[in-house]
């Protein structure tokens, strides 16, 4: 991938001190950006000693609520210099998004750590060299310059960079076609059951399934961090905005085979392909990658389409409306994000293939999506992925099936709906009937996808 292309760019070098408990943090701003700088929430308490160069020298730059007020910035440009106690921030706040330890890392993104302008729009990048300790690592999702190693994304985005960390990382590159996977293991990975081959095994198992259903991989480069918890079970977290990179929770008690069944590798990098959007918006994120990740899987040959019905038989009734529920656009609950997202795209799956005779899909529109260049590294509005969607489609469906479910509770009668696709349980069983109505496009669901 070509680096981005910018005439501004706001220039950091960060030094860590041992463990990253403190960072020596040096800033150039160019003239024109807000004047009022700040850091992400929680995170300002631990930014300390602000100073901005003047012609008189370096002067103190005392903090104004949350925020610091710098008009040299905006007026003519400023060069910068703070210290950041990231280690008190992590005991302190302990969120994975701001700063805390995991597996004795100490987890925290860029924009902790970054004093920027806020509510910045504009085309500017961020470009940040972070040197650590002899013996410890950075490691993040955001993009890096080939030619330096430096960070380097939008400055738009820095509010909601990639996940990163610093600690005694254990690294390795894999390869899926033209793109990179970096796997980054935490310092406490030895606890883990789960061998490296094992590991390895199952992400190429899943990033070769998810080339497949995109026809390429979804994005050049993405940063895999894996953290172990306790007990057996696997968790991930995907975030993107001016890079892309993967959380999993990997469970000390889960063994090779356990990582080898598990679904989650395959929905977080399903997500890669689809662009960041507003959070109100999660359910079609959510809802895309959770009715995507066991056809991907079934079409790989990695589960059966018994597998892929109970899943929908179980999960889908959590998806539906109850209590107070309003429309999808900023639900809440769990059940109602990913499975009530994913049942609206069942439902325009099945439209979409029974009108037009198997012609056109889902796929169609998701993989039209990421060829226009709507993959997790970008922030793109609503209306933009849907339109973008919806040009793969022979009409607007994808726009119609968003105005219809954001904003309204919609009653779906799933016992008919599956009576339809001929499926059903009976204890653990799945059971099928293949003189149902729409037995044929259940079964054109898990076939594998016709060549792009």
């Amino acid at each position: 991938m070509s680096a981005p292309q910018a005439d501004r760019v706001w220039r950091y070098h960060v030094h860590a001190g041992p463990g990253a408990r403190e960072l020596s943090v040096h800033a150039e701003l160019p003239a024109g950006v807000p004047a009022v700088l700040g850091v992400d929430d929680f995170a300002h308490p631990f930014l300390r000693d602000l100073e901005v160069a003047t012609e008189r020298g370096w002067q103190t730059v005392g903090r104004t609520g949350r925020r610091w007020l710098v008009p040299r910035c905006r007026e003519r440009g400023c060069y910068l210099r703070y210290t950041y106690r990231l280690g008190e921030a992590a005991e302190r706040i302990d969120r994975f998004a701001y700063a805390g330890y995991r597996a004795s890392a100490l987890m925290a993104p860029p924009s902790t750590f970054l004093l920027a302008p806020q509510d910045y729009s504009g085309s500017d990048l961020y470009r940040a060299r972070i040197d650590t300790a002899p013996g410890e690592s950075f490691v993040s999702g955001v993009y890096r310059d080939a030619s330096t190693g430096a960070l380097m994304a939008p400055a738009r985005v820095l509010f909601q960079a990639p996940y990163s960390g610093f600690g005694r990382f254990e690294r390795e590159t894999l390869h899926v076609g033209a793109s990179a996977i970096e796997l980054a293991l935490a310092p406490d990975h030895e606890r883990l059951r789960v061998t490296r081959p094992g590991l390895r095994g199952a992400l190429a198992r899943a990033a070769a399934a998810v080339q497949r259903y995109y026809g390429r991989f979804p994005v050049p480069q993405v940063t895999l961090i894996v953290l172990p918890t306790p007990g057996a079970g696997i968790m991930g977290m995907q975030l993107g905005n001016g890079g892309a990179s993967i959380v999993l929770f990997l469970g000390e008690d889960a063994d090779d085979a356990t990582l080898a069944r598990d679904w989650v590798l395959v929905h977080e990098l399903l997500h890669l392909g689809v662009p960041t959007l507003e959070r109100e918006h999660s359910w079609i994120a959510e809802g895309l990658a959770t009715y995507q990740e066991p056809l991907v899987r079934a079409r790989a040959g990695l589960i059966g389409e018994p597998d892929v019905w109970r899943a929908f038989l179980r999960g889908m009734p959590q998806g539906l409306p109850a209590g107070a529920d309003g429309g999808l656009d900023g639900s809440e609950r769990w059940g109602r994000t990913y499975w009530g997202g994913a049942l609206v795209f069942l439902l325009l799956d099945l439209e979409l293939r029974t009108r037009t005779h198997g012609r056109i899909s889902l796929d169609d529109a998701a993989r039209e999506i990421l060829r226009r260049g709507g993959d997790t590294m970008v922030r793109w509005s609503l209306r933009q992925t849907l339109r973008a969607g919806d040009s793969a489609l022979d009409r607007a469906s994808l726009s119609a099936s968003y105005d219809r479910f954001a904003f309204t509770p919609v009653a779906v009668d799933l016992g008919a709906l599956f009576q339809r696709l001929g499926v059903r349980m009976a204890g653990d069983e799945v059971l099928f009937d293949e003189r149902a109505e729409l037995a044929g496009v259940r079964r054109a669901l898990v076939a594998r996808a016709r060549p792009l």
